[in-house]
């Protein structure tokens, strides 16, 4: 039956009476969330902001809309058609989730011997770090994502930086910033020190949804 399964109606069909061959998982959506599906191109938006994510690098999944929920579902044939299911749900919910409520990382500056200060140009999207083990020019990170921001606390009644906070609707955004953010300030190679002493960098300590953490943009 699973080679007949041409259409979204047929598919959608085999999804109620639980077809043989067929695995699925059912997405619901929010009152306050649009979804708009076009192929294997997902489109999402909510109070927080807007994400889009193309699938279509996932030829055995397919991704439908159909009334206040995503149907999406694949072929069964063993464990390895399955995983790609798991992982094309588990991103469309954290988009759901992610225009509801931000998704955070929050980063601690810390220095030992050369005091940071972290500015933010959104103009050229960038993270820029001066000062980093004194170094004259700014290392330089790319923010990805079009919706997300970086919050700078500074120590008080200073301009050294005491914490970045970087938060989005996009997950994966968010933590590739925070990714790059925390490598960046790292020594490597014939520049590396002991940590224990050189304990210069951003190092990442909490990361999670707002709620859970607790945040406020404000």
């Amino acid at each position: 039956m699973a080679e007949l399964l041409i259409n979204e109606k047929a598919i959608i069909e085999a999804v109620k009476n639980y077809a043989l061959g067929i695995k699925y998982e059912v997405i619901e959506i929010p009152e306050n969330v649009e979804v708009k599906v076009e192929g294997k191109k997902v489109y999402i938006k909510g109070p927080k902001g807007e994400l889009e994510k193309d699938f279509s690098h996932i030829p055995t999944v397919w991704i439908i809309h159909h009334g206040n929920q995503i149907i999406v579902a694949c072929r069964a044939r063993n464990r390895k058609d399955i995983e790609p299911l798991r992982t094309v749900s588990s991103k469309i919910r954290n988009m759901i989730r992610g225009v509801r409520e931000y998704y955070i990382a929050k980063h601690k500056v810390a220095y030992a011997h050369f005091p940071m200060r972290v500015k933010v140009d959104y103009e050229r999207k960038l993270i820029l770090v001066e000062n980093w083990y004194g170094r004259i020019d700014p290392i330089k990170i790319p923010i990805f994502g079009k919706d997300t921001k970086v919050k700078v606390i500074n120590q008080p009644g200073s301009d050294i930086a005491d914490e970045v906070i970087i938060y989005g609707p996009d997950k994966d955004a968010v933590m590739l910033t925070s990714g790059r953010l925390h490598d960046a300030c790292k020594l490597r190679g014939r520049f590396r020190k002991d940590t224990r002493i050189f304990m210069d960098g951003i190092w990442r300590f909490e990361k999670g949804w707002a709620s859970d953490l607790g945040f406020s943009e404000e």
